[in-house]
This record gives C-alpha cells, sequence and structure tokens, in this order.
C-alpha cells in the first residue's frame, strides 16, 4: 500500500509529496513512529513547540487513516 505522511497543526500543513510504499498501515503506523521519535532526538529543544502537531497517514486518495500526536497529552495520574 502507498501512503503519504503529512504534518500539521490543524492549521498549517506540510505535505508528504513523495509518499512511501509499505505492506501494510501497521508497518505505516511503525515507521511513523520513529521518525518521530527520531526527530525528538535530533533537536529535543523544539519539542514545546509540537504541542499541536501530528502526523497524519493519508492513503492515495488522501484519506487520512491513523493520526499520531508530535506530543501526546500528558495522562493524569489519580492518586
Amino acid at each position: 500500500m502507498f501512503y503519504h505522511f503529512n504534518l500539521t497543526d490543524g492549521d498549517e500543513v506540510i505535505r508528504d509529496e513523495v509518499g512511501v510504499r509499505v505492506p501494510g498501515i501497521d508497518v505505516a503506523v511503525t515507521s511513523a513512529t520513529e521518525v518521530i521519535a527520531e526527530l525528538k532526538q535530533e533537536d529535543p529543544s523544539h519539542s514545546d513547540e509540537w504541542h499541536d502537531w501530528r502526523l497524519e497517514i493519508a492513503d492515495p486518495s488522501g484519506l487520512v487513516v491513523r493520526t499520531i500526536p508530535l506530543k501526546p497529552k500528558a495522562r493524569l495520574h489519580c492518586t
């Protein structure tokens, strides 16, 4: 299957014009998660700016099939 990995904050979109062919959505999600982790390691100083950004995995028609936040919301811990 062919997928595009677009970045968006809801207002601005950085489109993946090239895309990538992978065996299925699970491999696409794994690849996207690895890329996000690499971006965080390369320059962690900008991670606070990623609050509203997410990576959207879209099929060839442009349909978003998965969304991965770049900075997951903090979980509340009840004690």
